[in-house]
């Protein structure tokens, strides 16, 4: 009799330790149930960081295009509204989060600015750069723009009622060309608007070098649209899971 009452006892207290240790029997243990629980957790935190993908910092090339108001040279314009609008083409250059180098061709669109000028051709190329700030991480980027700048003038000078003659030495209703050089200031935004579409609008002021001098020579407004050519994101550190993943996790967790 006593050895039975061994044996039951000892095949008791074997069976509790192989439930304790085994996560696949279904026991009245609290320890099996905290293990059962953190197993649980963890596939659900696993699932969570599959479907994790970084965005790391971008590197991209875009292209883009949009119109502008230019007010050409305050220097050369006596009449009362001094802008005329204009085209532009820009290339972009993205190497991270926080800046983006811009190429920028603008021309504009022939005009007289009579008495004393006609038929001018002008156009612009700016090299900028633009310092992106990313406000709660949305669609929108609001930037400041530091540049330098080039203004190709060309027009027909036929010196009626300049006020800066006394500076420019050219004879009348002669041909007249030249560059001028300066550096561009200002501030604009893009907003997303599909996956590799966004549009934008900005304000710029030159600073150019004219024949009267250094100064502020146009205030110039202007609005388009860009789009990624080429996005050089790194791979994601977790890549999304495949369509099986959700059958695997649905049968790991009724294991559990």
């Amino acid at each position: 009799m006593k050895k039975l009452v061994f044996v039951t006892i000892f095949l008791s207290f074997l069976m509790n330790s192989f439930a304790q240790n085994n996560p696949y029997l279904i026991l009245e243990n609290k320890e099996t149930k905290k293990n059962s629980k953190t197993n649980k957790e963890q596939t659900n935190n696993n699932f969570k960081k599959d479907t994790i993908v970084y965005d790391a910092k971008p590197t991209r090339i875009q292209i883009g295009a949009g119109g502008l108001y230019t007010s050409l040279n305050f220097f050369k314009n006596a009449q009362a509204f001094t802008y005329y609008p204009a085209y532009s083409a820009r290339l972009y250059f993205q190497p991270n989060s926080i800046i983006q180098f811009v190429l920028d061709y603008s021309k504009v669109q022939q005009v007289n600015i009579v008495p004393t000028w006609l038929n001018v051709h002008n156009t612009y190329l700016d090299i900028d750069a633009h310092l992106l700030m990313h406000p709660n991480q949305g669609k929108t980027t609001v930037y400041f723009i530091l540049g330098f700048s080039t203004q190709f003038w060309k027009g027909v000078y036929t010196g009626v009622d300049d006020y800066n003659y006394y500076v420019l030495h050219v004879k009348h209703n002669t041909d007249y060309k030249t560059i001028y050089y300066g550096a561009s200031l200002g501030i604009g935004f893009e907003y997303k608007l599909v996956k590799r579409l966004e549009a934008y609008g900005e304000v710029r002021y030159r600073m150019t070098k004219t024949d009267v001098g250094f100064g502020l020579s146009d205030v110039c407004y202007g609005v388009g649209l860009k789009y990624t050519l080429f996005d050089f994101h790194p791979k994601p550190v977790y890549n999304k899971p495949g369509k099986h993943f959700k059958w695997i996790k649905g049968k790991s967790e009724r294991n559990f």
